[in-house]
């Protein structure tokens, strides 16, 4: 819904008192509607519409005592939830609203309405609440979401920081306390305390004694190297020694089998293995195969068998025989080969020993490790006293180490935490004081807004109540409180809350202010500004502030509707006294019934009223002449009020038509003259001179007395013609006096003439002539 979209109709179907259908027609270019009526018409129920279709509830219902599920109570009594509807009608297309499965549904729901409220019973809200509860009626005016968010992730900080730097004070002191155990371990040395003490043995090299553990476990493992070599050279020994005297026993084995071979015979293996091949391959064969004799060629076979038998035994200890002096041999390579890997460990033995100069603390063997191999076993005995040493001499440098690795650690931990505490300790308050900017500048932010919302409530204040307004009333932010609103005004020069000292009629007028400036200040062009029946306890006083005030106001709202049953109001529109600068569309409701629900009366204004009774082609001229007559009393009274005519006085003011005619006279009634203007300036000014006006008038102005206030026969010899007459000079004078969109010419700022609130009329002249 646009701004620009204005409103053509409101209209309800059993909703609440619109117990039948009822349309309220909105007329164009109004932008301000004031509905009138007794209580129990129907007023709240059209306030009721707007808030279901803007809001989906209906409040004007709380706080009666009527328990949860006020929405039972929105349709009209006797009829259903299904049928409800509401509907409001504007230039961009209709909204409307209906109950489906207990939930309102908006259609279309962009089209819903933006809408302020303000209800009689509402009107104190601000003035009664708790500070923090005019905060929270505020605050939607105030967008300080950043401030917020910096404040809460600044607060957060602090919080975290604080928790930081106590936690460092705290590691700092375990620190301190794991120095003050290194220290006594080490026997408290004199003239320094655990921190200095600490510093001052981690300024000692460290790398030597990593060097010398390292050096020592590379001596020890050259040591235990050398001490696998004497069982390693008893076993290649008896190793050889075996070989030795198998190499023996294979020698003698082949010399026997080498006798039981025919001498040369040995050459003739070759031949006797293909004779065999031979003879087995032909067994039928009938002759040698060498000579070709047949004489023994039988059981040849057998005898070759035989001769290579023997030949096989020999075959066999000659290749153990070579089997036995290869190992031998090789017994010996591996004595030689163990033999240089000695020296090659006892050089690397010899080049750990001599690789650094030992501190005290480690024993070394008295004598080098020998050149002799066999003489090892005893130089390794004899060095055994040295070299037990050797383990718990590491052990101790090692737990040196973790000594001095763990001191530095508690050092560090130690200076860490200093470093971490003096860095929090100027941190934190530097946080802090961003904290305490932030929310200045929040509050500041914040002030601006509330002091211009405050100063907007002393301007409509001060419109209300003049000289009681403007600088005197506050809205100031409680600055030991994170979201507390005060109420402040003047009263007898001290600042007070007014709840104190300000009457009701002055509390309820603060409370319609207060809600207009807030309701001003979220975006007023898109909104519809609805007050019902927010008058009930203005005194009299005050009424036409109040109303000029909403009327000025109103302007800057896309549509304004106001509910009244102030019967002064009524009357006074009725009679164009409180014309507003805006042109206003009057609306009177009759009294409800449960048959017609909501109805309107079509009440207009009486000039407008006497126009019609003129344009009757089958006139009442009773009544046009009692209207006429009242009409004029009330132009008469306006006038002798302007210019302080004498007229009797009188208990209670009320003056006859008699008494008010004859005392606009004289100098007066020559120079009175009225400029009709062009509100668009477009045309030139119609100057109406009122002094022949009002002469015909008192020419014939017991026409009214006769035909139009009272019986008398008198009226049986005048003409229906006269009472037409004196009705339409009454309509030439008042349409002369008023203006039928901005009123009565009321205000003397010009200082030469009276003129309405649009400048359309002009009454000369200002003062009434000596």
């Amino acid at each position: 819904m646009t701004a620009a979209s204005p409103l053509k109709s409101l209209s309800m179907t059993a909703f609440r008192g619109s117990s039948t259908t009822f349309t309220l027609p909105f007329e164009n270019g109004r932008k301000l509607t004031l509905i009138y009526g007794e209580n129990g018409t129907g007023k709240t129920t059209i306030c009721d519409a707007f808030e279901f279709l803007a809001h989906e509830k209906v409040s004007s219902l709380d706080g009666y005592g009527l328990g949860k599920g006020l929405d039972k109570y929105w349709p009209s009594a006797g009829r259903g939830a299904a049928n409800l509807t509401v509907a409001l009608e504007t230039g961009a297309g209709t909204c409307s609203g209906k109950i489906v499965n207990k939930k309102v549904a908006v259609t279309p729901a962009a089209s819903r309405p933006r809408i302020e409220l303000l209800r009689h019973q509402q009107i104190l809200r601000l003035i009664q609440a708790q500070p923090k509860e005019r905060y929270d009626a505020i605050k939607r005016f105030i967008d300080i979401t950043e401030f917020e968010a910096s404040e809460e992730a600044l607060r957060q900080l602090g919080k975290t920081l604080t928790n930081e730097r106590q936690a460092a004070q705290r590691a700092e002191g375990q620190s301190l306390q794991e120095l003050q155990g290194f220290y006594e371990t080490a026997g408290s040395p004199a003239g320094l305390n655990a921190v200095a003490w600490a510093k001052q043995k981690l300024t000692q090299p460290a790398g030597s004694l990593d060097a010398d553990i390292a050096a020592i476990s590379t001596l020890r493992t050259a040591f235990d190297a050398l001490k696998s070599f004497p069982e390693r050279l008893q076993a290649h020994q008896k190793a050889q020694t075996d070989a030795n005297n198998a190499l023996t026993h294979a020698d003698a084995a082949l010399a026997a089998a080498a006798a039981a071979v025919t001498e040369g015979t040995a050459d003739l293996l070759p031949v006797l293995e293909a004779g065999r091949s031979y003879l087995h391959a032909h067994a039928d064969a009938e002759e040698c195969p060498l000579c070709g004799s047949a004489e023994k060629v039988e059981g040849l076979a057998q005898t070759l068998d035989t001769r290579l038998g023997n030949f096989e035994v020999l075959r066999n200890a000659t290749a153990a025989q070579k089997k036995c002096s290869k190992e031998l041999a090789d017994a010996q390579t591996a004595t030689k080969v163990l033999e240089v890997d000695y020296r090659k460990a006892a050089d690397a033995y010899t080049a750990a020993k001599d690789v650094r100069a030992w501190k005290a603390e480690v024993q070394l063997p008295a004598s080098p490790v020998p050149a002799d191999l066999s003489a090892l076993a005893g130089w390794i005995a004899g060095s055994d006293a040295a070299t037990q040493t050797w383990p718990a001499v590491e052990a101790a440098w090692r737990d040196e180490q973790k000594f001095v690795s763990a001191l530095k650690g508690a050092v560090e931990r130690y200076e860490t935490n200093i470093t971490k505490r003096n860095e929090l300790n100027a941190l934190v308050p530097r946080v802090e004081e961003a904290l305490t900017h932030c929310i200045e500048q929040r509050q500041d932010f914040t002030n601006k807004i509330i002091g211009a919302i405050a100063q907007e409530v002393g301007k409509l204040y001060e419109k209300v109540h003049p000289g009681e307004g403007l600088d005197k009333i506050a809205l100031p932010l409680d600055p030991n409180k994170r979201a507390s609103i005060e109420l402040e005004a003047k009263f007898s020069g001290l600042d007070v809350p007014p709840q104190a000292y300000f009457s009701q009629s002055h509390l309820d007028t603060l409370g319609l202010c207060v809600f207009l400036a807030l309701a001003a200040r979220d975006k007023p062009g898109e909104t519809i500004l609805i007050l019902d029946d927010v008058l009930g306890s203005v005194d009299e006083p005050h009424v036409e502030r109040v109303v000029g005030m909403i009327y000025e106001v109103s302007a800057n709202f896309r549509h304004t509707i106001v509910t009244t049953h102030y019967r002064p109001w009524r009357e006074k529109f009725r009679w164009g006294v409180l014309k507003p600068d805006q042109v206003c569309q009057f609306v009177e409701l009759r009294q409800w019934t449960l048959g017609d629900g909501v109805a309107l009366t079509g009440s207009i204004p009486e000039i407008a009223r006497l126009k019609t009774l003129l344009a009757d082609p089958n006139p009442d001229i009773q009544a046009i002449s009692g209207k006429a007559g009242v009409i004029l009393e009330a132009l008469l009274d306006f006038l002798t009020l302007k210019y302080a005519c004498a007229v009797p006085r009188r208990a209670g003011g009320a003056y006859t038509l008699g008494e008010l005619l004859p005392t606009v006279n004289g100098k007066l009634l020559a120079a009175l003259k009225v400029e009709a203007l062009d509100p668009a300036g477009g045309a030139p000014a119609v100057t109406t001179e009122l002094k022949p006006i009002i002469d015909q008038i008192s020419d014939i102005a017991q026409t009214r007395n006769v035909m139009g206030a009272h019986f008398n026969t008198l009226s049986f010899d005048l003409y229906p013609q006269d009472g037409i007459k004196f009705a339409k000079l009454i309509e030439q004078l008042g349409d002369a006096l008023i203006c039928p969109d901005h009123g009565w010419p009321n205000k003397a700022k010009s200082g030469s003439y009276w003129n309405n609130g649009g400048d359309t009329r002009r009454l000369h002249p200002l003062q009434k002539p000596n």
